[in-house]
C-alpha cells in the first residue's frame, strides 16, 4: 500500500503545472532560445542564461534547475568569474527546493570555495546565505547561524545591501525558532526599517510572515494574522511561490490553533494547490502532513489516512526530518483511530526515535503518552510506567517554557507600552510647541494684515487716478494676448499630432517588420527568406528615422551619427566577432529629415552588401564610416576590408538592384556625386549640398 501512495505522489508531482504564465514563459523561451544559440557573443548567451534563471528557479524549480544547470557549463567554459558564481547560486538553490540536499550541499560547497578563490564577494555572501538555509533544513541551526553570520559580515564589509537584508532575516527567524523573542523582533524590525529605506519590496514578504512567526509565540494572534495576509499580500505581488506556500501554511496553523477549521483548511488547500503546481515537494509534504491534521479534527480518516500517508512517503524519500516527527505522531494518531494499533506503535516509535535526536520536546510528550498507552494495551506495565514519566517529565518542562515565553511576552509587551507612553509625552509635548509658535505667527500675521490694508488703499487712490490713461492699451493687450495664447494652442495641437503620427508610423513599421520576421520564419525557399529579412531590415532603418523624431521632438532633422550607429548596431552586431571593428565617425550633425532617411538607406544596402559578399569567412571584418560638412556640402564616406566590386560592374550600369538604388537614391534623390574606390576593399564617397 506504501508504494501505491508513492506512485500517486509521484504522478501528482509529475502533473503540476508551472506557475510561470504564458506570456513571461513566451519570453523565457525567447531568452533561452537565444542563451543556446552558438552563434551568439559568449557575454549576449550569459545575460540570456541569467535572466532565464531569475525567471524560473523561484517559481517552476524544475526549469530552474535546467537553465542553471546549463548556466554553470557555459559560464565556467566562459571564464567570466562573476556569472559562474551566480550560477553556482541559482543552481544550489533549485536543487534544495527540490529536495535535493547532497547535490545542494555539493554544488554550494563548491560555488563558494569558487567564489572565494576569485574574490566574488556578492557570491561569497550569497553562498553562505544558501549554506545557512539548507543547514537550517536539516535542523542544523547551530551551523546554519554560523554561516549567516558570515553572509551578514561580508555584506557588511563590502556594501552588499542586498545580501545584508537577506542575511538579517535569515538570523531572525534561527534567533525564534531558538526561543529568542526579543532579539528576533528587533532584528525583524531593523531589517525592516533597512529594506524601506532602500526599498527592497521583495523582502517583505520574508519579514512580515517572521513577524507573524514571533507573535504566534508570544501569542499576539491578532497581529500574527495581520502580518502574515502581509506577507501573503507581497508574496502574490511578487509571484514568489516559496513564500507564499509558507505564508498561507502559517495563517493555516494560526487558524488551526484558534479552533478555526474551516478556514485553517482553506488556507492549507491554496498552499496545497500552488506546491503542487510549482512542484515544490518539500513545501507540500509540510503542507499536506498539516491538513491531515485538520482532516483528522474533523474526523474526515480516509482523507486524514491518504494526505499524511503522502506526507510521509515524501518526506522520507526526500530524507527531510524538519517536520517528520509531526507527521508521525498525525499518523499514528490516524492509525489509532482506525483501531490499527501495530501502525500507531509504529509511528509513535518513529517519531520518538526523531524527536530524540531533534530534541522536539512536544513530540517526545505526545510519542511517550503514546507508547505508554500501547504498552499497557499489551500488558508490558514496566515500558508503559516508563513512558508515562517521560510523558509527565516533558509535559513539567513544556509548562515551564510556557511560563518562560509568557513572561517574555509581558515583558516584550512593557517594553512596547513604555516606548509608546514615552511616544505620547513627546507628542503632547511637539504640539505645546506647535501651538505656541502658531500663536506667534498669528500675531505676526494680524500686523502685517494691517500694514498691508493700509498700503492697499493707498495703491488704490494712485492707480485709480491713473486707470483711464491706461485703459486702452489693456484692451488692446488683452486682445493680443488671447490671440497669442490661441496661435500657440494651435502650434501645441500640431506638434502632438505631429509626434502622434511619427509614433503610429513608427509602430506600424514595426508590426510590418515583424510580420515580415515572422513569415520568413515560416518559409523554406531561401531566396524568398532573404529577400524577406532584407525588407524587414529596410523597414526597421526607416523606423529608426521616426524613432529618433518621436524621441527628440525635432521633426525637421535627425542627428545623422547616432541614427548612422544605429543601423550599424541593427544590422552588424549579430555577425560581430571579437577583433571585428566597425566605426562610425563624425561630429554631432543634424542633417534634414529627408536626406537622413536617404542616406540611412544607402547605408543600409552597402552594409547589407558587405556583410552577403565582402569578406571570406575567416577574415577578420572592418567597416568605416565618416560624415562631415564643410560649408554647405556634406560628404558621406564608406569603406570597408572586403573582396571590393569585380571590375566588370559599372555602379552607373549595373543591374544589381543593391547598387542600383544606392546610385539612383545619391544622383536623384540627394542631386550628389559618387565616387567608387576599389583598391583595398570597397569605398564609396558621395557628396552633395544640405538643405
Amino acid at each position: 500500500m506504501k508504494y501505491i501512495y508513492l506512485l500517486i505522489a509521484l504522478f501528482i508531482t509529475i502533473k503540476g503545472v508551472s506557475q510561470v504564465d504564458a506570456q513571461k514563459q513566451q519570453a523565457i523561451d525567447s531568452a533561452y532560445y537565444v542563451a543556446s544559440n552558438v552563434t551568439k557573443p559568449m557575454d549576449v548567451r550569459l545575460k540570456a542564461f541569467s535572466y532565464c534563471c531569475w525567471k524560473t528557479v523561484y517559481l517552476d524549480f524544475n526549469q530552474g534547475l535546467k537553465y542553471s544547470a546549463e548556466y554553470l557549463k557555459l559560464a565556467k567554459t566562459s571564464k567570466h568569474y562573476k556569472r559562474t558564481s551566480q550560477a553556482y547560486h541559482f543552481l544550489g538553490h533549485s536543487y534544495l527546493m527540490l529536495g535535493q540536499i547532497e547535490n545542494a550541499k555539493i554544488t554550494l560547497i563548491e560555488g563558494l570555495d569558487f567564489s572565494i578563490q576569485h574574490k566574488i564577494y556578492s557570491g561569497v555572501a550569497k553562498i553562505y546565505g544558501d549554506l545557512g538555509n539548507l543547514n537550517n533544513s536539516i535542523g542544523n541551526t547551530s551551523l546554519a547561524l554560523d554561516y549567516h553570520f558570515k553572509s551578514l559580515e561580508i555584506a557588511n564589509k563590502h556594501g552588499i545591501n542586498v545580501e545584508y537584508a537577506r542575511s538579517k532575516i535569515n538570523i531572525g527567524e534561527i534567533y525564534e525558532a531558538q526561543g529568542h523573542y526579543r532579539l528576533s523582533l528587533e532584528t525583524f524590525e531593523e531589517v525592516l526599517n533597512f529594506c524601506i529605506d532602500h526599498n527592497y519590496v521583495g523582502y517583505k514578504a520574508s519579514i512580515y510572515e517572521s513577524l507573524g512567526d514571533v507573535n504566534i509565540t508570544i501569542k499576539e494572534y491578532q497581529t500574527a494574522e495581520k502580518n502574515y495576509l502581509k506577507a501573503i499580500a507581497y508574496a502574490k505581488k511578487l509571484t514568489n511561490n516559496n513564500r507564499l506556500i509558507n505564508s498561507l501554511k502559517k495563517l493555516g496553523e494560526l487558524h488551526q490553533e484558534l479552533k478555526n477549521l474551516e478556514k485553517a483548511e482553506i488556507n492549507y488547500k491554496e498552499a496545497l494547490h500552488i506546491a503542487i503546481t510549482s512542484k515544490a515537494t518539500i513545501l507540500e509534504a509540510k503542507v499536506r502532513a498539516n491538513l491531515a491534521h485538520i482532516n483528522l479534527q474533523k474526523n474526515q480518516i480516509k482523507e486524514a489516512k491518504n494526505n499524511i500517508t503522502l506526507a510521509i512517503t515524501q518526506f522520507e524519500s526526500l530524507k527531510i526530518k524538519e517536520d517528520l516527527d509531526k507527521a508521525y505522531i498525525i499518523a499514528a494518531e490516524t492509525y489509532q483511530v482506525l483501531n490499527q494499533k501495530k501502525e500507531s506503535f509504529t509511528y509513535y516509535q518513529k517519531a520518538y526515535n526523531i524527536a530524540k535526536i531533534t530534541n522536539h520536546i512536544n513530540t517526545l510528550k505526545l510519542a511517550s503518552l503514546g507508547l505508554g498507552r500501547a504498552y499497557e494495551n499489551q500488558g508490558d506495565l514496566a515500558k508503559a510506567i516508563a513512558y508515562y514519566k517521560e510523558f509527565n517529565s516533558y509535559s513539567n518542562k513544556i509548562r515551564s517554557e510556557e511560563g518562560i515565553r509568557n513572561i517574555i511576552r509581558l515583558e516584550i509587551k512593557d517594553v512596547y507600552q513604555q516606548k509608546s507612553i514615552a511616544d505620547s509625552i513627546n507628542k503632547v509635548n511637539e504640539i505645546k510647541l506647535l501651538q505656541f509658535n502658531y500663536d506667534q505667527k498669528e500675531e505676526r500675521n494680524k500686523l502685517k494684515i494691517y500694514t498691508a490694508i493700509s498700503s492697499i488703499i493707498i495703491l488704490l487712490l494712485i492707480v485709480l487716478c491713473i486707470t483711464y490713461f491706461y485703459n486702452q492699451k489693456k484692451k488692446v493687450a488683452a486682445v493680443l494676448s488671447q490671440k497669442n495664447k490661441t496661435i500657440e494652442e494651435a502650434l501645441n495641437d500640431k506638434e502632438i499630432l505631429l509626434k502622434e503620427v511619427h509614433h503610429r508610423v513608427k509602430n506600424n513599421m514595426q508590426i510590418v517588420a515583424s510580420l515580415l520576421y515572422l513569415k520568413s520564419k515560416n518559409t523554406e525557399n531561401k531566396i524568398a527568406k532573404e529577400a524577406l529579412i532584407d525588407s524587414k531590415t529596410r523597414i526597421d532603418a526607416m523606423q529608426l528615422a521616426h524613432q529618433k523624431m518621436y524621441q527628440k521632438g525635432n521633426y525637421r532633422q535627425i542627428d545623422i551619427v547616432e541614427y548612422f550607429n544605429n543601423i550599424m548596431h541593427l544590422l552588424l552586431s549579430p555577425i560581430q566577432l571579437e577583433n571585428d571593428n566597425f566605426t562610425v565617425q563624425g561630429n554631432n550633425l543634424w542633417v534634414d529629415v529627408e536626406q537622413a532617411q536617404a542616406l540611412g538607406f544607402i547605408l543600409h544596402e552597402l552594409i547589407t552588401n558587405s556583410i552577403k559578399y565582402a569578406w571570406p569567412k575567416t577574415k577578420t571584418k572592418e567597416v568605416k564610416i565618416s560624415i562631415s560638412k564643410k560649408d554647405d556640402t556634406i560628404q558621406f564616406d564608406y569603406a570597408d576590408n572586403g573582396i571590393g566590386l569585380p571590375k566588370t560592374i559599372d555602379i552607373t550600369t549595373t543591374k544589381s538592384f543593391g547598387l542600383k538604388l544606392i546610385y539612383s537614391i545619391a544622383t536623384r534623390q540627394l542631386l550628389g556625386k559618387t565616387t567608387i574606390c576599389n583598391s583595398n576593399g570597397f569605398a564609396i564617397k558621395i557628396t552633395f549640398n544640405a538643405r
